[in-house]
């Protein structure tokens, strides 16, 4: 069937709204209404390092005084909390220093974070948003409802629409996710009040913003702290910078330049594709779930006392175990997969070989991928652990599976 044919098209292309794909008109099977909640969403900084295996932002701050609430740290982590379904729009920059090494298919993702993504972003709430990345040669805008996402890149006058994610999906990072809302949500998600401390106030996008820092006490984390500034009108992060351990640079920074916490208006974030515009639908290729198909390997339940996450359905090949910042992904590879992924890694300057296997570290992420064990598999580790965490949980995995 043409594609102008089709039930949802019916309408002309420059009326169509994705909120028109339900599930007796969708084109790609039933559409699933979860409402995607930013706090309990999946562990992006962990899994990110996964998929990369396989394969000076001069911030521009007003210089005006602002003067300190009195508010403690504690205080600003439950308003940060609270801020989590209030409205916003804004300008905002992320800069990243993660050199990641990449194939072929993710050069976005390498982008991402290790380069400055700029964002325009309306949001009214978490299932009614939008979010434009600007590029040196157009916008590509990201439509999100309850229950449909529609991408629509400008130069190539182009739209995808495919269902919306589910609570606590895994998949591929995206732009937006390094908002500093939506960051600040993931890293603080589990804080403690007793883990966070003050921060003198600053003046971000041309607003008071109450400051606070984490610190995750953990020994074995390779995150050394974690800064955030909330707008102090609404509570909502306005700035974020992430440093690993012994680190001067921030490995990841995303700060709004521009902010208003009033609520945009139900026209901005709709999608309506313009006349003659090429509308796709269907599901994006995801190469983190294409590894979770790997089979579970018999993954313990806990490793270096850290607890095994539960596995969303398809990923039973992946373990998450970890708490607060301090997270780790375990898979099991076959010996081709694995090879190959040694043979890239051997490429990367800073790879080092260990008895173990192979470590590398990016930034605060770190990952290593052992030897091969008498049945031709090896474990691949990777996350916000120091390496010598990394080689203690390798040797854990394989002493659970009664291999030296």
């Amino acid at each position: 069937m043409p594609l102008t044919a089709h039930p949802i098209l019916r309408t002309a292309p420059s009326r169509l709204r994705i909120d028109d794909v339900s599930p007796a008109r969708r084109p790609i099977g039933r559409l699933l209404t979860y409402v995607r909640r930013v706090r309990r969403s999946w562990r992006w900084g962990v899994l990110v390092a996964l998929v990369a295996a396989f394969v000076a932002l001069p911030f521009v701050l007003a210089r005006l005084p602002v003067g300190s609430t009195g508010s403690d740290a504690a205080e600003t982590l439950r308003r940060v909390e609270q801020s989590v379904d209030r409205p916003y729009s804004g300008y905002a920059e992320t800069t990243g220093t993660l050199g990641l090494p990449v194939s072929d298919g993710l050069d976005t993702l390498a982008s991402l974070l290790g380069g400055r993504t700029q964002q325009r972003v309306w949001w009214r709430s978490s299932t009614d948003w939008r979010a434009d990345t600007i590029t040196p040669t157009g916008e590509e805008g990201a439509h999100t409802t309850a229950t449909a996402r529609a991408v629509w890149d400008y130069e190539d006058n182009r739209a995808v629409v495919t269902e919306a994610d589910l609570d606590g999906a895994v998949r591929l990072p995206r732009a937006a996710d390094t908002l500093p809302p939506l960051l600040a949500a993931r890293l603080l998600s589990e804080a403690r009040p007793t883990q966070v401390s003050t921060l003198p106030a600053a003046r971000v996008a041309g607003r008071a913003a109450d400051g606070l820092r984490l610190r995750p006490g953990d020994p074995l984390s390779s995150i050394d702290r974690v800064d955030v500034w909330a707008d102090r009108e609404s509570g909502i992060p306005v700035r974020v910078d992430v440093y690993g351990r012994g680190a001067t640079k921030a490995a990841l920074s995303s700060t709004f330049l521009d902010f208003d916490d009033s609520a945009p208006s139900a026209s901005t974030t709709l999608f309506t594709p313009p006349p003659g515009a090429r509308v796709r639908y269907g599901q994006r290729f995801d190469l983190v779930r294409q590894i979770g198909r790997f089979p579970d390997r018999g993954l313990p339940s806990t490793v270096l006392g850290y607890p095994r996450a539960a596995s969303p359905d398809g990923l039973e090949g992946i373990g998450r175990y970890g708490r607060g910042v301090t997270q780790f992904a375990v898979g099991a590879l076959p010996g081709g997969s694995a090879a190959s992924l040694r043979d890239q890694l051997l490429l990367a300057r800073a790879a080092k070989k260990l008895p173990e296997g192979i470590a590398l570290s990016v930034g605060p992420v770190g990952l290593l991928l052992t030897d091969p064990a008498v049945t031709g598999e090896s474990w691949l580790l990777t996350g916000t652990l120091i390496p010598a965490a990394l080689t203690r949980a390798a040797t854990e995995l394989r002493a659970a599976n009664g291999a030296a």
